[in-house]
């Protein structure tokens, strides 16, 4: 059954003020870890010094205090602050790409908002909340997003295994995708009395590449570059009646 896809274009979504801009919640961190901890240690480690050219300025215009003592303890200080800045790096490192990694991902989801899908963002389920949904007339998908460093090929094994460049085992994001589209699914039957079909999708976010055997999988695993073109290929399957029932419901849920 074919469908006009410009009636998507009337199905009432979330409104801006309810979304966070990509990257705000990392930004908020990273900002965090700066100000609070980064800064500190470069003030102490600026104080100790200015105490020291103090030190030195008063032993050459002849007075008494010698510097020697406060040399040390800024040698010390700046030793111990040099140290957690070092420790800081990594963190800030990862902040920086997981912000970089949830924009990247905000323009395909700009992308396929621009081909008529609604896009809903940390949608409440059972306690806890639900990365995106996105509803278009090929059907329901429930999107968890997960940002790894790295250019290693993700092996897509079995409904049970995903490996990361062949050695770490990331099998539980696999079990949280599956586990967001039945809270969607049984949401939507529960509010809507229709037996939606939910599809688990995991996206990754990154420079990393997957590959997945020829079969039929529970979860599709995909990359933030491809999730375009995996939509584009997914067939009709709701009708605009169901496609606007399905975003009013999830309105209200994300605004209750």
């Amino acid at each position: 059954m074919a469908f006009e896809k410009g009636k998507l274009k009337h199905v009432s979504v979330l409104p801006d003020k309810l979304l966070r801009s990509a990257g705000q919640s990392l930004r908020q961190e990273y900002d965090r870890l700066f100000d609070e901890r980064f800064i500190a240690y470069f003030v102490v480690v600026v104080a100790f010094w200015l105490v020291c050219i103090v030190a030195w300025v008063q032993k050459f215009a002849g007075l008494t205090p010698g510097p020697s003592f406060w040399t040390l303890l800024s040698l010390c200080v700046t030793a111990y602050g040099g140290f957690q800045a070092f420790r800081l790096r990594p963190q800030l490192r990862h902040l920086r790409f997981g912000e970089a990694g949830e924009r990247r991902f905000a323009e395909a989801l700009d992308r396929i908002r621009a081909k008529g899908f609604a896009v809903f963002h940390n949608v409440p389920a059972n306690g806890f909340n639900i990365g995106y949904v996105v509803v278009g007339f090929s059907g329901v998908y429930a999107i968890e997003t997960k940002t790894r460093h790295g250019a290693d090929t993700i092996h897509y094994q079995n409904d049970n295994e995903l490996l990361l460049g062949g050695k770490i085992n990331d099998s539980p994001a696999l079990r949280q995708a599956r586990g967001s589209a039945y809270a969607i699914h049984a949401q939507l039957k529960e509010h809507l009395h229709e037996a939606y079909w939910v599809k688990p999708v995991l996206v990754f976010v990154g420079s990393r590449r997957v590959r997945q055997p020829a079969g039929d999988y529970s979860v599709d695993v995909i990359t933030a570059d491809g999730l375009e073109n995996y939509l584009d290929r997914q067939k009709p399957e709701l009708t605009s009646i169901a496609v606007t029932d399905i975003c009013s419901h999830l309105e209200r849920s994300a605004q209750s």
